[in-house]
């Protein structure tokens, strides 16, 4: 990409809205531009835009701010598409082959008929993993093989079609700002802070969000399931809030400086029981989720915890101990971003795993192309000479002259054709 050449991302939080443009490498390695966060406030609701005009207002506002600090402004943004009604199915279509071999025109077909799908009150975001098995057997390129049967298992990304509609309304609409893409949240997020160990070996991601999290899980470099748990760290806020009486901010600051999900004696203080009843419930259904999807003896890299809700102290032992699991907290892998000491505190915080890898997945260039201002002209004085001809007379003379002489030449070689 050129100088003026970066990528742009938007996450949209439910507790903040953070951009970031950075340039990307050949080797696809992110050098930070600049970054800008906005608070959310109450046009977020558990990752979904709930009120179009505010959500348009602090956009324009975060993406004014982080134009001055880009050489060449921001002309669209890669955005994450998340909420509490993602989640991922399963959808199988099935052709009749009668020992045909399989080519692009058959997978085609199978991948068209996936998108005829129209499954109720949903929209399908994406279409991902797809496995096909040819006479029952599991082919991972069934190209150029004959067989009776195939089957073609797709795992959709679904989601209240309302979640890109208000996005286009809010950011496209409203904000007059054009959206490069959408990608889907949680992958991002996988994109920022899986390796690819934990994806082949199986693994479950959590991202323990402000009002949603997370959960993905991860087998043989494949999504196998995806879902949003509606419960985030804002609910064990509240409950600090309920139990003490104390403003918000403060028992936001209360519960990340001093909170503890593991209570270590009977006379602990009423803070850290209230902040574990309410961590037991959330840790409580991904346990559960983890189960329904069906590959709890199949996470051989155990569980990873990311975003803003992971930094409570504690959390991974606590999530240790209730599965039996290794755990680990992750951040922004480094192998994607180039290091410096001016975006450590950005890079090293979990909460902004997400924005990183949508600027990892995306490819398009979102500055605004810069035209060089040519220099203007240079005008020479005018000078008199003794016969009060200017030099401008005279440059004119000189090309009239020069004019003449060729145009004479000109009607001379046609005459001599003629």
């Amino acid at each position: 990409m050129g100088r003026t050449e970066y990528i742009a991302a938007l996450d949209l939080g439910t507790s903040k809205m953070l951009s970031i443009a950075a340039r990307k490498d050949e080797k696809g390695v992110l050098t930070i531009l600049g970054a800008e966060k906005e608070m959310s406030g109450a046009c977020m609701c558990r990752g979904y835009i709930y009120h179009v005009d505010e959500a348009a207002q602090k956009v324009s506002a975060l993406v004014e701010r982080l134009n001055k600090k880009l050489e060449a402004k921001v002309k669209k943004l890669y955005v994450g598409l998340g909420g509490q009604s993602i989640h991922a199915e399963y959808y199988t279509v099935r052709r009749e082959m009668n020992g045909a071999f399989v080519d692009d025109r058959i997978i085609n077909s199978l991948y068209n008929g996936c998108m005829n799908y129209a499954p109720e009150l949903m929209e399908i975001l994406e279409i991902v993993s797809p496995e096909y098995y040819l006479d029952g057997r599991l082919e991972v390129d069934p190209q150029g093989l004959p067989c009776q049967i195939i089957e073609a298992k797709f795992l959709l990304i679904l989601g209240h079609p309302s979640l890109k509609t208000n996005l286009e309304k809010s950011i496209e609409e409203k904000a007059k700002i054009e959206i490069a893409g959408f990608f889907i949240s949680p992958l991002a997020t996988a994109e920022a802070v899986l390796t690819r160990r934990e994806k082949k070996l199986g693994c479950a991601l959590v991202e323990l969000g402000a009002g949603i999290t997370y959960l993905s899980v991860y087998k043989n470099n494949l999504l196998r399931y995806l879902v949003a748990i509606p419960l985030g760290s804002n609910t064990i806020t509240r409950d600090i809030i309920w139990a003490s009486g104390i403003p918000e901010e403060e028992a936001e600051g209360l519960k990340m400086s001093e909170g503890s999900v593991l209570i270590e004696s009977e006379n602990e203080e009423p803070l850290y029981k209230v902040i574990e009843a309410r961590t037991n419930e959330i840790v409580a259904n991904i346990i559960e989720q983890i189960k329904v999807s069906g590959c709890e003896s199949s996470m051989g890299e155990g569980i990873i915890i990311t975003g803003g809700g992971s930094q409570l102290r504690n959390l991974d032992e606590f999530i240790r101990l209730k599965t039996n699991k290794p755990v680990r907290i992750a951040c922004v892998n480094k192998s994607l971003v180039h290091w410096t000491d001016s975006w450590s505190d950005l890079i090293d915080d979990p909460a902004n795993a997400c924005a990183f890898g949508l600027l990892a997945l995306g490819k398009e260039n979102c500055a605004k192309v810069v035209i060089p201002v040519p220099d203007p002209p240079v005008v020479e004085p005018i000078i008199m000479d003794p016969s009060g001809n200017t030099n401008r007379r005279r440059e004119k003379k000189g090309l009239r002259e020069m004019w003449s002489h060729f145009s004479k030449g000109l009607f001379d070689e046609i005459r001599e054709e003629e």
